[in-house]
This record gives structure tokens, C-alpha cells and sequence, in this order.
């Protein structure tokens, strides 16, 4: 990490905050239960499958680039990423109750971070990543140009981010989302910030109809607070999740050799370039 100070490592987890109370940014409520939904929920199983392949068609260089992740939360994406080959340097997150359950699952460096701050990562950095962690931040284009100075010429960076402000509604606002991203402004902020873009699609697309129909009627017939309904949408049903994962596999395929219009999420590989300047 590079931080350079004494901090307290507490059950293998370096604690790099001062505050005694959690942040607000994710309803401690789900990381429980994360571990299982993670590894049998369709959208959890769909995503990390879409990450790895984005990350292997535009990194050639793979096994040489050691991946940081910020904003890590119960680790499961990385432990997957980890057993497909992906090398990691270490994660970090906001939130104490979800790296107790990544440091279950990761055999890396883990660090608890204060939310809303960059933390102390040193330059050099050969991959970082951004999984559904940019639309949370207030200022995203000051934390992409912090991420491009913390990684060596040539280095990547990967991020997925919820897509179609259209799409905006209670679920976002539950967590705690500043706003989702059209194509062309994600693809903006990152040239902006002095990223080339190797790779950026919308995945997620058989979703798309389901969270802009059918989640309205859905909130509409089953009336419920935010947390219920979010519940409901994390429930794995065996009928409809089997459906959705065959559905989500198609795309899969898809998306392995082209890009998709539309989705309810994108992915962004980018890299700084090799002449740029720090």
C-alpha cells in the first residue's frame, strides 16, 4: 500500500481509519448473507464470468499484473477472479463486517479504508479495479485521475458501474448510488482523466426490460420498504434463476467477441498510456 505509518492489524485486516462507528455507504444487513447468494445468484454469477472475459480479451499480459481492487466488500469476485487465474495484490474496503468475510476467502493483503477517501496506494500499481464502486463516490472524475496517477505507464484499469440513468430508482437509492452512467459520459470521464479505452460495453442486457417494467409493477403489486424488496430481488428462486443463467450465458457469448448497445451495467477497461506523463 505504501502508507509508510504504524497502524493496528487487526484479525489480518490493517485498519487504516480512525472512525469508531460504520459508514453508511451499504447496509451492513447483506454481508451475512453475501457469501451465499454470491456463488449461486444468476446477476453475481453472470457478472464475474463477464469481468474475467473482458479482462482476458483486453489484457494479454494477465498473469504479469497483479490486480488492487477498491472497494473489495465481501471479497467474492475477487476469489473468483483469484481461482481463474487473475494475480492479486491486495483489496480494500470501507466496511469492517465485509472484509471479516473476504479475509475468509482471499489469501491477500486487506486494508479498511475511511469511505469517501482514496486510500493511501502507492504509485506503480500494474492493475486496479472499480467493481460497482464509481457510481458511490461524489467526485468520479477526481478518483479516476487518482487511479490513472497510481498506476504505472502501460497499467489497467478495470471497473463495472450500474447503466442507464433512466434506470434510476429506489434499489439505487438503497444503495446508496449517486447516479448510473450513460455509454458516452463513462467513456468520457475516462479519456477525460487520460485513460485509453481498451474495452466498454453494456452487459446485463436481458435485464434491461425486467428493471424498467416489471420492477415498477413488481414494487407496485408486492408493496414493501426498499430492504424487502431488495431482499426479494436477492432471493434465489432455482426456476427463474436457472432461466436467467442460461439467458446470461448467450450473452456471455456474445460479448466475447462483440459489444452490446444497451444492458442495466457496463464494463471499462482503460490503460494509461505508456508515454503519458505522471
Amino acid at each position: 500500500m505504501g502508507c509508510g505509518a504504524t497502524f493496528p492489524v487487526v484479525d489480518g485486516i490493517l485498519r487504516l481509519t480512525s472512525r469508531s462507528e460504520g459508514p453508511a455507504g451499504y447496509d451492513a444487513h447483506y454481508f451475512s448473507t453475501l457469501p451465499q447468494v454470491e456463488d449461486a445468484h444468476f446477476w453475481f454469477l453472470a457478472r464475474r464470468e463477464v469481468i474475467l472475459d473482458g479482462i482476458r480479451r483486453a489484457v494479454p499480459d494477465l498473469a504479469r499484473r497483479p490486480l488492487f481492487d477498491v472497494g473489495c466488500g465481501a471479497g467474492g469476485l475477487l476469489a473468483f477472479l483469484a481461482s481463474r487465474g487473475v494475480p492479486l495484490a491486495g483489496a480494500c474496503d470501507a466496511h469492517a463486517e465485509g472484509l471479516a468475510v473476504a479475509r475468509r476467502r482471499l489469501e491477500v493483503p486487506l486494508v479498511l479504508v475511511d469511505e469517501g477517501r482514496l486510500p493511501p496506494l502507492a504509485s506503480g500499481q500494474a492493475m486496479v479495479s472499480l467493481f460497482d464502486v464509481l457510481e458511490h463516490l461524489d467526485d468520479d472524475r477526481g478518483a479516476l485521475a487518482w487511479i490513472r496517477s497510481r498506476l504505472e505507464p502501460g497499467g489497467i484499469l478495470v471497473l463495472t458501474v450500474p447503466a442507464h440513468p433512466k434506470l434510476f430508482d429506489e434499489a439505487d437509492r438503497l444503495a446508496f448510488h449517486r447516479r448510473r452512467y450513460r455509454r458516452g459520459e463513462l467513456e468520457r470521464k475516462l479519456r477525460a482523466a487520460g485513460f485509453e479505452v481498451r474495452r466498454l460495453t453494456h452487459f446485463m442486457a436481458p435485464l434491461f426490460p425486467l428493471m424498467l417494467v416489471v420492477r415498477p409493477l413488481m414494487a407496485l403489486l408486492a408493496p414493501g420498504d426498499g430492504r424487502d424488496n431488495r431482499d426479494r430481488e436477492l432471493r434465489v428462486q432455482p426456476l427463474a434463476n436457472g432461466v436467467m443463467r442460461a439467458v446470461l450465458r448467450l450473452e456471455r457469448a456474445w460479448l466475447r467477441a462483440f459489444s452490446l448497445p444497451f444492458g442495466t451495467s457496463l464494463l471499462a477497461v482503460a490503460a494509461r498510456p505508456m508515454d503519458a506523463p505522471g
